[in-house]
């Protein structure tokens, strides 16, 4: 029990037991022999290309031990692709051809480069591509896995942001109705507790900002073309202050004599919960205060052309 919970600590408090930190670190070991095989066997120690490979290698390790992940990967995959100048015609064409079906997996415009790099068929390439081709062909294919790889993980500090907000909201709304209830058992009709209305529209009106922003993020995590800007926490942030910002606006309309003389809704609000609905509604979608807002801009229009026509009438 005592070498097993040795055995955890150690895992929690080791970056070695990192995954991203273990996979890099066991692909870097299983590669390193078969750089020093193939620079040996063919005597090719002095060559250019295996001095570079060499050196990225060992800057990857150097990353590797400062935890700069990334950093590391773009090293490691360079040292790789430093090795193609030392393959022969026969290895050059077998790599061609894993190529080209992995170009499945790729975009379509970096399908069709890496396609014009290499071939588009087994038959058609009768001689190996060339050295220069074929790294800068890998190399695309690369870019594209660093480029998913960097959305992934911008997606998912998104998502840990999100869930870490909407985990709040939660937990905010429960201890607002324990307090109020209990406090001042729910009397919202008191216009001395108007704030207790602010206050449970702003948190039902954040949860709902929140929950739109979860599946806004996960509809951008499932495109391919998701951007930064898209994914940016500012701007995420953004949307759901607005969310916010738009349910308090619209409890406002609706307290206000401005209520009287437009309708909202197909429906009349009667109970303070009847608001937190409304309230998380207009934080999950901006519609409802765009509808709002030129509900009351519509209703002002029309009431200047009336008084405008009275005016030309009465001249």
């Amino acid at each position: 029990m005592k070498t097993r919970l040795k055995t955890i600590w150690k895992r929690i408090s080791t970056k070695e037991y990192n995954a991203r930190y273990s996979r890099l670190a066991g692909d870097i070991e299983c590669y390193k022999p078969q750089l020093t095989r193939r620079v040996t066997e063919k005597n090719l120690k002095d060559a250019p290309w295996a001095k570079q490979a060499e050196k990225l290698v060992e800057k990857s390790e150097e990353f590797l031990q400062d935890f700069k992940i990334d950093e590391a990967w773009k090293a490691f995959h360079t040292a790789k692709r430093m090795e193609i100048f030392g393959m022969d015609d026969k290895e050059r064409i077998n790599l061609a051809n894993e190529l080209r079906m992995e170009t499945a997996k790729l975009n379509e415009w970096r399908k069709d480069a890496v396609l014009e790099l290499i071939g588009q068929k087994k038959f058609d390439m009768l001689d190996a591509p060339s050295h220069q081709a074929l790294v800068r062909a890998v190399e695309l294919k690369d870019e594209h896995y660093n480029n998913q790889y960097y959305k992934n993980r911008l997606s998912q500090t998104l998502f840990r942001l999100l869930f870490t907000l909407l985990s709040f909201g939660i937990a905010g709304i429960g201890l607002y109705f324990y307090y109020t209830i209990r406090c001042f058992g729910m009397d919202f009709n008191d216009p001395a507790n108007i704030w207790l209305y602010l206050l449970g529209v702003l948190l039902f009106g954040l949860l709902g900002a929140t929950t739109s922003a979860i599946l806004f993020t996960r509809y951008l995590s499932s495109s391919s073309r998701i951007t930064e800007i898209g994914s940016s926490r500012v701007i995420t942030l953004s949307k759901i202050f607005v969310g916010a910002g738009f349910s308090v606006f619209i409890f406002l309309i609706l307290r206000s004599s401005i209520a009287e003389n437009i309708q909202i809704f197909s429906f009349s609000i009667k109970d303070p919960l009847d608001y937190f609905t409304v309230a998380f509604v207009s934080g999950f979608s901006e519609r409802l205060a765009q509808k709002a807002i030129e509900t009351i801009v519509g209703k002002e229009k029309e009431g200047e052309q009336n008084q405008k026509a009275t005016e030309t009438h009465e001249s």
